[in-house]
């Protein structure tokens, strides 16, 4: 499984899954929600998240999908995510 590495502004990181992505959807100007084929979703927050920064993180889903090893971080985004928060679709 492959992972997308998405810093913070205290230089760690939180690691979204990158494989059986099925749909990407902002929710509000601070979100973008990341939905898997499991029915799991992956929310991700930055202050003042842009369509740029969307893409940016799905082009490295793209780029990382299907293999393993250390991750890929996208492009520099406008600016550090605030958190990852995993949730469940019933």
């Amino acid at each position: 499984m492959g992972y997308v590495k998405l810093f913070k502004a205290d230089k760690t990181f939180d690691l979204l899954p990158a494989d059986n992505v099925i749909r990407v959807f902002g929710t509000g100007t601070t979100n973008v929600s990341f939905v898997y084929s499991t029915g799991a979703i992956c929310t991700v927050s930055l202050a003042n998240i842009t369509g740029k920064d969307t893409a940016k993180i799905v082009d490295a889903i793209t780029k990382i999908e299907g293999a393993s090893g250390e991750g890929i971080a996208p492009a520099e985004l406008s600016g550090p995510i605030t958190s990852i928060t995993p949730s469940r679709i019933f």
